[in-house]
């Protein structure tokens, strides 16, 4: 069973996955969770004493064994990532003696984690955003440009209504003196149809950029102009 996070949401156990790992491209996805898991474990015995050896180096204790149960890889799996994280001088491991498992050395390559995330910043900048001020999501940016649109509506009505004149129940429909006395003299039933788009946008909240046009369209749904057939005679007819 999941479900979806929400702010309050409690976050599982997880693991720092380090982000140079991204680039190395020779490590096998085993070899780079491995080294995930030791570098946890080496965190935790950094806060803990008994951990270090003389020269103040963190180490710690896995035998193979127990990572390929962690893992749920084979014993053979989990030697060969051990090998291949020691060639990338990821790790050193140093024998104790025999019936005592290895000391294993977790090393951090600073160099490359400052160059990775450096990279990384700058290529996923607009799906990791840090800064809402310099970084917009795509979901974000498709959002704002409704926005935009309904705000250039609204707008346009706003700066047109300077010159015309408030009408309907809801105040809402905006004409000028011109505009009204076309629709006098050209609509038929012009103040039920300045009425009825008065109660839609009021009741649906949606704005219209020219309310004239729209009753003279809405009217000319509900009564088509009427088709004028021409009739021609022919030579030989009359009409």
């Amino acid at each position: 069973m999941t479900q979806f996070l929400t702010q309050d949401s409690l976050i599982p156990p997880y693991m720092a996955f380090p982000r140079f790992l991204l680039d190395k491209e020779g490590l096998s996805e085993t070899a780079k969770i491995l080294y995930t898991i030791l570098l946890d474990r080496a965190r935790l015995s950094q806060k803990n004493d008994g951990w270090t050896d003389e020269q103040g180096h963190v180490f710690i204790l896995f035998p193979i064994k127990n990572l390929a149960e962690v893992m749920h890889k084979s014993e053979m799996s989990i030697k060969t990532a051990l090998t291949a994280l020691e060639k990338e001088t990821l790790i050193v491991r140093k024998r104790q003696g025999a019936g005592f498992p290895n000391r294993i050395y977790v090393r951090v390559p600073t160099e490359t984690l400052a160059q990775t995330d450096r990279n990384l910043s700058v290529r996923q900048m607009e799906n990791c955003p840090t800064d809402r001020k310099k970084s917009v999501s795509v979901t974000d940016r498709k959002l704002s440009s409704s926005n935009k649109e309904k705000s250039n509506i609204k707008r346009t009505n706003s700066e047109s209504k300077d010159n015309r004149t408030a009408y309907g129940s809801y105040q809402n429909v905006f004409l000028t003196t011109e505009e009204l006395s076309a629709l006098q003299s050209e609509v038929l039933y012009y103040q039920e149809y300045i009425e009825k788009l008065s109660r839609y946008m009021a009741s649906s909240g949606k704005q219209y950029a020219n309310h004239e046009a729209t009753i003279r369209s809405w009217a000319l749904q509900d009564h088509p102009a009427p088709v004028k057939r021409i009739y021609e005679c022919k030579e030989d007819e009359s009409l």
